[in-house]
């Protein structure tokens, strides 16, 4: 078990995501022996199922522990303390789950598992929304299913690596748009081949960029 929690747990998601990306990398260049397994689709179900499951697994592993160590199983075993900061509202609402044995424990989970897997889907489908109103307003930013590419590339990152990846997208547009005017002549970038390059940036370099400008504020 120790080595499931010290080990498997923090690698798990990164090699998840990473073969995600790759997947959305070879449906976007359209390599025919994965076309005909997957598509944006499919990855996109995957990956926000995934964000879930793994808040899920977490929550489970975190239990496990609590509850086989005798300092810690009274936090699997006590309500939610009235002296924790909670609006009225939750506290009315929600006193079945907070006054319950497991509150103390569902908030804990809540805060440190769920509250990043709701929170990197619900920006991911706001950047998706922005996306869709740009093509509408100028659609040849796009090429057909780079909207949707987006959405998937978001869900990737996830939170709060998603506030690197939109701006990085504007930088590797000009990098992307030089490279297509000088070695391949075309005019026009759409948003799809800067889109994976923001977020292969974000992805090898998110978390020490987080550091460097501070943002570690927003982790949840």
């Amino acid at each position: 078990m120790t080595f499931f929690i010290n080990q498997f747990l923090p690698v798990f998601p990164v090699v998840v995501l990473w073969l995600v990306y790759f997947g959305a990398l070879s449906t976007y260049f359209k390599k025919e022996w994965l076309s005909r397994f997957v598509n944006f689709k499919i990855l996109l179900i995957f990956t926000a199922a995934f964000r879930a499951f793994q808040a899920g697994l977490l929550s489970i592993t975190q239990y496990y522990v609590w509850s086989g160590a005798e300092l810690t199983k009274v936090l699997v075993n006590s309500p939610l303390s009235p002296e924790v900061p909670l609006s009225s509202f939750l506290r009315e609402n929600l006193s079945f789950i907070f006054n319950s044995k497991l509150g103390y424990f569902l908030f804990y989970s809540w805060g440190h598992f769920w509250a990043n897997a709701l929170l990197s889907i619900i920006v991911a489908f706001v950047f998706y929304a922005f996306l869709r109103v740009l093509r509408k307003h100028n659609d040849r930013f796009f090429y057909e299913g780079e909207t949707e590419l987006g959405l998937l590339l978001a869900l990737i990152v996830g939170w709060p690596s998603i506030i690197l990846f939109i701006p990085l997208i504007f930088l590797a547009v000009v990098l992307v748009s030089v490279f297509r005017g000088v070695y391949l002549k075309e005019t026009y970038t759409t948003l799809g081949a800067p889109m994976l390059l923001a977020a292969l940036i974000t992805m090898i370099f998110g978390s020490n960029l987080i550091e460097a400008l501070g943002l570690t504020v927003l982790k949840i």
